[in-house]
């Protein structure tokens, strides 16, 4: 079960709205695939305020159109906005009546402790012929770090700990919407990798997608300056060539309400 308290605090410290760069990067690929959509979208959901490039085009591309934003905390969110914020419980969003055509969501739905009824929410959320599309990680997503900090736990606890939020298989997830009858589903893996000179900037970066694991049996306090030095040095043994290489992989999952 997912610590909702301490998720909080994750998607409220120090965040600055817009200015991720892994963001901004798997939302092009939201863009991309919503670019080729040849229908108009006029009433649209944003589930989990993450970034502003795909706001940004929707605005474009339809200049009438009424977005709404939705998520766990609004309390980051200060700048004056033409858009409705709500706050929901992402384990039981219910959005009285409101029917979108388009819901959209970047890395924020593989946070709910309850999937399913996530998936029936969205569905009762679309109008007919409504598209959803969103991005979630895949288990190979980070892996430099992840195996880095495994390696770590070893060195200073003699175990390992839980270090990102489980990851949701593709086939559940299709069977899902096939369930609650979306009509072509479909679920893609990207990637892509980026290098960093430094190893800091690497962690900031990271900081932000929603990936520490926050279950309630998590660890209850954070780690300090020494743990990062023992991460950065077996960072550095296994996958540093020229510069902090990271693999960004991710899967998309589109589907319509016909």
């Amino acid at each position: 079960m997912i610590n909702k308290k301490y998720l909080k605090l994750l998607r409220t410290k120090d965040r600055k709205y817009g200015e991720n760069f892994i963001y901004n990067e798997i939302s092009k690929n939201i863009i991309d695939s919503l670019d080729i959509l040849k229908v108009p979208f006029n009433n649209i959901l944003e589930l989990g305020i993450n970034d502003k490039l795909i706001i940004d085009y929707l605005k474009e591309r339809f200049p009438s159109c009424s977005i709404t934003s939705a998520d766990i905390d609004l309390s980051f969110f200060t700048k004056k906005t033409d858009r409705q914020l709500i706050e929901i419980d992402l384990d039981d969003i219910q959005i009285k009546d409101s029917k979108f055509d388009l819901i959209f969501s970047n890395l924020f739905c593989q946070l709910t402790s309850n999937f399913e009824k996530l998936i029936e929410n969205i569905f009762q959320s679309l109008n007919s012929n409504g598209f959803f599309i969103a991005t979630i990680p895949s288990a190979e997503n980070i892996y430099q770090l992840v195996n880095s900090m495994y390696e770590t736990d070893n060195i200073l606890y003699g175990g390992m700990y839980q270090r990102v939020n489980p990851v949701l298989d593709t086939n559940y997830i299709f069977k899902l919407l096939k369930f609650y009858n979306f009509d072509s589903p479909l679920i893609n893996n990207n990637n892509f990798t980026i290098e960093y000179s430094v190893f800091k900037k690497l962690l900031d970066d990271v900081r932000f997608l929603n990936l520490p694991y926050a279950g309630k049996d998590k660890k209850n306090y954070f780690e300090n300056k020494k743990y990062f030095i023992h991460l950065e040095k077996q960072f550095r043994k296994k996958y540093y060539k020229d510069n902090f290489n990271l693999d960004i992989n991710f899967n998309t999952i589109c589907a319509w309400k016909k």
